[in-house]
């Protein structure tokens, strides 16, 4: 029975693929894989995709028909986020389907008939266009009857918060070397502060989180350890992140809702520092610092530079190490001032500080000259923003 079935799929999908290219003339299909097991390009990639698809950017036809599919070994990653897509685009469940993308992308032509998706607003559309998904009024009064039972008064704005560690990797990925991305794992603990402090001036506070080493402990009953409460659900997830008042976040999957639904996000402890330029105006983010064990110091920015050996782009704990460095996370108050510099206004953004636009025009000098080549935006003026107070009190990071 398998094996009939695997040969109708096999001769439906070669049909269809010569099909699509028959009818190209009259009526241009595209099909395309989701990649449904990773939240972060689950949101993402589709809503770049489809905006670049509205701007007919990279050769994208606006009016082909798009005919989407789920890897049927890889699962879900969110199911609200995957109810949400169904009602945006077709998602075909006929495994002739995942057959007919396989055989087109080894016939003539392929890359017409394929969807290309990557993670990157290169071209700034976000800021242009309105995000593609949007909530039903029945989950809309889910959400805030949610919000209601725990806030302190009428319409109370909220925060959240995701720090990332290596508990989802390792609950994800059982036979794989989690220590190799260890570089990305941060301590909640130095979230403390900018935790409290947001609940002080009135704000909510969720730690985001499907997995988590350690509970958040703080004293404010404003700071909900929302990930280890039992609070949690795929529905929450969604909804908190696409209308919260700011994300703070350690760089991991979950801080891709805030940024489809064109929320601000406070980027922590991020690295490697030549990924900078794939985020947007709307970020504002602090680098993890590089110390060098051997001398006892930081590493310059400009020595980065200069070394011409990928440090600016390592995505492994191992070359880290080779190169003798120790990762140091950001600081509790580092933190806090970069949250607070995005939520009173990026200090940048004031003409007369000139001092600020000299330390920020620096560090991307610096940031322009890393090998390999940084990530870049297409469009000019489309950088995220960095922490002045950061700049200020980490010199090394523009000398």
């Amino acid at each position: 029975m398998k094996l009939f079935k695997n040969f109708f799929c096999l001769l439906g999908g070669s049909l269809l693929a010569v099909a699509i290219r028959v009818v190209y003339p009259f009526r241009h299909y595209k099909i395309g894989r989701l990649p449904s097991h990773e939240i972060g390009h689950y949101a993402t990639n589709i809503e770049v995709y489809l905006c670049e698809k509205d701007a007919q950017l990279n050769n994208q036809d606006k009016k082909s028909r798009d005919i989407w599919y789920r890897n049927p070994t890889a699962g879900v990653s969110n199911q609200q986020l995957d109810k949400m897509w169904a009602r945006t685009i077709k998602i075909s469940t006929s495994p002739i389907v995942r057959y007919t993308d396989a055989i087109s992308r080894r016939l003539p032509g392929r890359a017409k008939f394929a969807i290309i998706h990557h993670d990157r607003d290169a071209y700034a559309l976000f800021d242009k266009m309105a995000p593609h998904l949007s909530f039903t009024s029945q989950e809309i009064l889910e959400g805030e009857q949610f919000l209601d039972s725990v806030r302190t008064f009428p319409g109370q704005k909220f925060v959240c918060l995701a720090v990332r560690d290596s508990s989802y990797k390792r609950a994800q990925f059982e036979d794989r070397d989690i220590a190799k991305d260890d570089y990305r794992n941060n301590d909640i603990r130095n979230y403390q502060i900018v935790a409290e402090q947001l609940a002080k001036d009135g704000y909510l506070v969720f730690r985001m989180g499907a997995k988590v080493e350690r509970p958040f402990v703080t004293t404010s009953p404003q700071v909900i350890d929302y990930a280890s409460n039992g609070m949690r659900s795929e529905f929450l997830d969604i909804y908190l992140g696409a209308n919260c008042e700011l994300f703070i976040s350690s760089v991991l999957g979950i801080d891709s809702i805030p940024e489809i639904f064109r929320r601000p996000r406070v980027l922590t402890n991020y690295i490697p520092i030549g990924n900078f330029g794939k985020y947007g105006p709307r970020d504002l983010i602090i680098p993890k610092q590089y110390w060098l064990k051997g001398e006892s110091r930081f590493l310059r920015f400009s020595e980065i530079v200069a070394s011409n050996n990928g440090l600016g782009s390592c995505t492994s704990s191992y070359e880290y190490e080779s190169a003798g460095l120790e990762l140091v996370e950001n600081s509790p108050n580092e933190i806090l001032h970069a949250t607070y510099e995005l939520l009173n206004g990026h200090q940048e953004d004031s003409p007369q500080n000139v001092k600020s636009q000299e330390l920020v025009a620096k560090f991307w000098s610096y940031y322009y000259r890393l090998k390999p080549a940084p990530i870049q935006s297409a469009i000019s003026g489309q950088e995220p923003k960095v922490s002045i107070q950061f700049l200020r009190e980490n010199s090394h990071w523009v000398n």
